[in-house]
C-alpha cells in the first residue's frame, strides 16, 4: 500500500466515524438491555453496540474499536482511545469524569455568539471559527482538523501528479529527439550509399 492509498484508507473510516449517528438501537440485539450503538469498529468501518463485541465468538472482538460518549448532548471520544489512531494534537480537550475527551464534530453555536472573556488565552478554531479555550490548540473537534488535513493531502496528491506528468513529458520529449535524429540521418546515409564512381559504356 503506497502513501496515497494509506491516506485514503484512513480518511474512509474517519469520514464514516464523523458522519455516523450513534446511540440508536442495535437491531441485532434489540431484545437486550443497553443495546444502543455507542461503539465504532475501525476495521469494519461501522457503528455497533457493546453486545456485538462482548465475547471471543463475536466478529468485532479482536478489532480496533472506539467507545462514543455523550457530553452536553454532543458525541465525544476519550483522548486516550482515539490518539492511537488519529493525530489529536492541537485539538481542544475537555475533562469528563476525570478523563480528557475531544469532540467528534464542531458544536453548533448561535450566529450572534461572542467569544467568552473567561480565558485570556483563548483562540478560534481555524476551520469553523468557534471559540476554543486553550492555546496552542487550533481546532475544536476531530472533524475540523480532518477537513484541513484532507485539503493538505489533496494538494500534495495534486503536486505529485503534476511532477509525474512533467517527468513523463520529459521522457517523451527525449525519446522524440532521438527518433527525429535517427530519421534525419537515414536519408543522408542512403544518398551517400547511392553515390559512387560513374562508369561510361564502352565505345566501339
Amino acid at each position: 500500500m503506497n502513501l496515497s492509498e494509506k491516506r485514503r484508507s484512513e480518511e474512509d473510516w474517519i469520514d464514516t466515524l464523523l458522519n455516523s449517528e450513534f446511540f440508536g438501537i442495535c437491531m441485532n440485539h434489540k431484545y437486550l438491555r443497553k443495546n444502543e450503538k455507542n461503539v465504532f469498529c475501525i476495521d469494519c468501518n461501522v457503528e455497533i453496540c457493546r453486545h456485538c463485541c462482548n465475547t471471543v465468538t463475536d466478529s468485532h472482538y479482536l478489532h480496533r474499536r472506539l467507545q462514543i460518549c455523550k457530553y452536553v448532548y454532543q458525541d465525544v471520544l476519550r483522548l486516550f482511545d482515539i490518539q492511537h489512531y488519529f493525530d489529536c494534537s492541537e485539538i481542544q480537550t475537555y475533562k469528563i469524569n476525570g478523563e480528557k475527551a475531544i469532540h467528534l464534530n464542531s458544536r453548533p453555536q448561535a450566529k450572534d455568539a461572542r467569544p467568552s472573556t473567561k480565558s485570556k488565552n483563548g483562540a478560534s478554531c481555524v476551520t469553523c471559527k468557534r471559540y476554543i479555550q486553550d492555546r496552542p490548540n487550533r481546532f475544536c473537534s476531530i472533524s475540523c482538523k480532518s477537513v484541513l488535513e484532507k485539503d493538505h493531502s489533496n494538494q500534495e496528491e495534486s503536486l505529485e501528479e503534476k511532477k509525474s506528468c512533467t517527468s513523463f513529458l520529459t521522457d517523451v520529449s527525449e525519446d522524440s529527439e532521438v527518433l527525429l535524429s535517427n530519421f534525419s540521418l537515414r536519408p543522408l546515409m542512403r544518398i551517400l550509399k547511392r553515390k559512387g564512381i560513374s562508369r561510361r559504356s564502352p565505345l566501339y
